[in-house]
């Protein structure tokens, strides 16, 4: 006979008979199997959900390491572009300061220096003498303080130019001074005397007459007693005109250019001969042509 196994189960109030229940030793090892195996199951349970939470812990740490390295990435992207920006904007500016510099030297007709003898200096300003930048905003910083610098001078250059290319520099046309400027005796005969109000240069009948500077014209055409004569405004207060000439080569209102021929000498008007009349005023009063010129004879 198999072996079994009984539990008696006895009421509290006794008022109900004891019952019992029988269950044989295969029952036994089933319960206790299944027993091991809840047991095993609740203890992976517990250890999986132990690890997970681990896990999570370790992952959220992780993720929020990661987080503060994006950010910190994203920050030095953002800053390498700001960099790269400035450092494009630098670039320009040396570039766009060479080229002042180069027109300004162009200009002047300043020579070039050697750059590795050459020192860069500006209105007492010496890069030799400034403290080596320790970030690219210095940098920025100097070049763009250089760079005004550079657009004053550029500016006060191309005012001087403005203004050497609107003053007279040479005469209109070759030959020697038959007549200067001032008091002479009347080149018509007698022994009278008369102001002369300019210079009359000899030339050959119909050489050309050249602009003495840039301007405007602002009178071509007949006047008695300067023949056919031909007035420029050159700005900055100067006026010039030349007179006697034989053919005008340009009208009212034309702008021209220092060397531009603007008309060809003659014999037209109060004249003894073929000369060119040349006179010239500074903020309306008359002076001497030749205060703008040392030479007799263009250059």
């Amino acid at each position: 006979m198999k072996r079994k196994y009984s539990i008696i189960i006895i009421p509290p109030d006794h008022d109900k008979p004891p019952r019992q229940i029988h269950f044989s030793v295969r029952l036994k090892k089933a319960i206790t199997t299944g027993s091991i195996a809840f047991g095993l199951f609740f203890s992976g349970l517990m250890i999986h959900d132990v690890y997970q939470a681990n896990y999570i812990k370790t992952y959220r740490q992780k993720s929020a390491y990661m987080d503060e390295l994006e950010l910190e990435l994203k920050t030095k992207d953002m800053e390498i572009a700001r960099l790269h920006e400035k450092s494009a904007d630098i670039n320009n500016k040396l570039i766009a300061m060479a080229s002042l510099e180069s027109q300004i030297t162009s200009i002047l007709n300043i020579p070039k220096e050697p750059a590795a003898t050459a020192e860069i200096s500006r209105g007492g300003f010496s890069l030799q003498s400034i403290t080596p930048p320790e970030s690219l905003d210095q940098v920025a910083a100097m070049v763009e303080s250089e760079m005004k610098v550079i657009e004053e001078y550029h500016g006060a250059t191309l005012e001087y130019e403005d203004k050497a290319n609107h003053t007279p520099t040479f005469l209109p046309v070759n030959g020697p001074i038959s007549s200067p400027f001032g008091y002479r005796r009347n080149p018509f005969g007698g022994w009278s005397s008369e102001f002369h109000n300019g210079i009359d240069i000899a030339s050959s009948y119909g050489t050309p007459v050249k602009a003495t500077a840039h301007g405007t014209v602002t009178y071509a055409g007949w006047d008695g007693y300067w023949g056919r004569r031909v007035e420029i405004n050159h700005g900055y207060g100067t006026v010039t005109f030349y007179a006697h000439n034989s053919r005008i080569a340009v009208n009212v209102g034309q702008t021209v250019e220092k060397g531009d021929i603007i008309a060809y000498s003659g014999n037209t008007g109060r004249s003894t001969g073929s000369h060119l009349h040349y006179s010239a005023f500074i903020d309306g009063k008359l002076v001497d042509p030749l205060i703008f010129t040392t030479q007799t004879k263009e250059q």
